[in-house]
């Protein structure tokens, strides 16, 4: 073979390979290049997918705290069961964090010991607002006044002390149970160490035009926020809406601030006196009458219970020492006519002037469907009497913080610092 020949061929083979080595290293070169684009997507999706579940699971854990805030309020207020079912609420939250929360309340309940101490049931009747009126020289019943009624600001004092105390406020319900039979049983009620249940009633809820010259609400109304406040006629003789012209609203904003001074939402019970109309309306005025109904099915929506106080709320025949079953029933008869179509039934009598009338009388009540009688006394107890309890209450006003000074210091508050200094010398 020629020297040329072999040459040629030579360059021929390394053509070859060269064209080879190109071939393979572009070859390689792509799917190196492809290799290190499909790495990093794969890092860019891992890392989207990461910081995706970081927010998943940042979003998870605003919903639990927010469930655990929420479960806290409901367990201030005593609704346990109902705490422990808003945390198992949300299946894709629920994690060790929320089992623990769970546990905590489960083992709190189970710590719980039924309350065995004294009953005690403490009754108002309107708040003096502007005590210059009603202690001064054109009040219609000074004396009286200073005897049986509270001040505003005497009331917004309590409170807070009788919660220091351990009370919280509770509906009868809680405490009793009453049978198909009508018969009347104590309730077991659950209640955090130091704490004891307090019953409370306002009689007389409806606003006659004497006590509305004389610096007391003139009726009750729904606001803005469809929550009850109050009117009243102030020092220049122009009608205010107040929130703290009367008991209702002043409750209603101290529970909402409190809700550890309210078992499962319980306020207390509003006692209508007939002929003195319905929290400021006229039943007997259809109009009126309607209102009155939409202001009290807003109450009893927000734990205020209606009851009966009499319709003549008068003595003689009706609530004395010589009380006849004529006039009971009477009375009877014209608050079912005129005041139950508004208030609806109730099974709680509230007794004028605390008077315990007896034998076919008190039979009466019990037969007309009243499981409870709510008379005036200060020592005693609740009295289960076969299909009824007798209920002694006790009236906070500026006769027994006078007269029973140390008692009510005692068992509720201290005087002292309740006391209205703008009360007239007590005679």
């Amino acid at each position: 073979m020629s020297n040329k020949t072999s040459n040629t061929q030579r360059q021929v083979t390394w053509v070859i390979i060269l064209i080879f080595l190109i071939i393979s290293t572009t070859v390689g070169g792509f799917f190196w290049v492809k290799y290190e684009i499909d790495k990093k997507n794969n890092n860019n999706n891992n890392n989207n997918n990461n910081q995706e579940e970081i927010e998943k699971e940042k979003a998870r854990e605003v919903k639990r705290v927010k469930l655990i805030g929420e479960a806290s309020l409901l367990v201030s207020g005593y609704y346990y069961e109902e705490a422990i079912e808003l945390l198992k609420s949300d299946s894709d939250i629920y994690n060790n964090k929320m089992i623990s929360e769970v546990k905590r309340i489960e083992d709190f309940v189970a710590d719980l010991k039924p309350y065995t101490g004294r009953i005690e049931q403490v009754f108002f009747h309107s708040l003096i607002v502007y005590p210059e009126l009603a202690f001064g020289p054109t009040s219609s019943e000074p004396q009286g006044y200073n005897y049986w009624m509270t001040t505003e600001l005497e009331f917004q004092r309590m409170l807070p002390l009788l919660m220091e105390r351990g009370y919280v406020l509770v509906h009868i319900s809680d405490l009793y149970d009453v049978d198909a039979q009508g018969n009347v049983s104590a309730k077991q009620i659950y209640l955090p160490e130091g704490k004891r249940p307090l019953l409370i009633s306002i009689d007389n809820v409806g606003y006659p035009e004497s006590r509305k010259k004389d610096g007391f609400a003139s009726r009750l109304i729904l606001d803005d926020n469809n929550e009850v406040t109050a009117v009243i006629r102030n020092l220049e003789g122009k009608d205010v809406v107040s929130r703290t012209a009367e008991v209702f609203p002043i409750v209603d904003d101290f529970v909402k601030a409190h809700p550890e001074f309210s078992y499962r939402g319980a306020k207390g019970m509003v006692g209508i006196t007939g002929s003195w109309g319905v929290m400021g309306y006229d039943p007997k005025i259809a109009s009126e009458a309607a209102v009155a109904k939409k202001i009290t099915d807003r109450m009893k929506e927000t734990g205020w219970q209606f009851v009966s106080h009499s319709y003549t709320h008068a003595a003689g025949k009706y609530f004395s020492e010589n009380s006849t079953l004529e006039g009971v029933k009477e009375d009877t008869e014209l608050f079912k006519k005129w005041i139950v179509p508004i208030i609806g039934d109730s099974n709680v009598f509230i007794a004028p002037f605390g008077v315990t009338v007896k034998g076919e009388l008190y039979q009466y009540f019990i037969d007309e469907g009243y499981s409870f009688y709510l008379n005036v006394d200060r020592r005693s107890q609740p009295k289960i009497l076969g299909k009824s309890v007798l209920m002694p209450r006790i009236n906070l006003d500026g006769f027994v913080m006078n007269r029973d000074k140390a008692y009510i210091t005692e068992h509720f508050f201290d005087v002292d610092k309740v006391y209205d200094s703008r009360r007239p010398v007590f005679q």
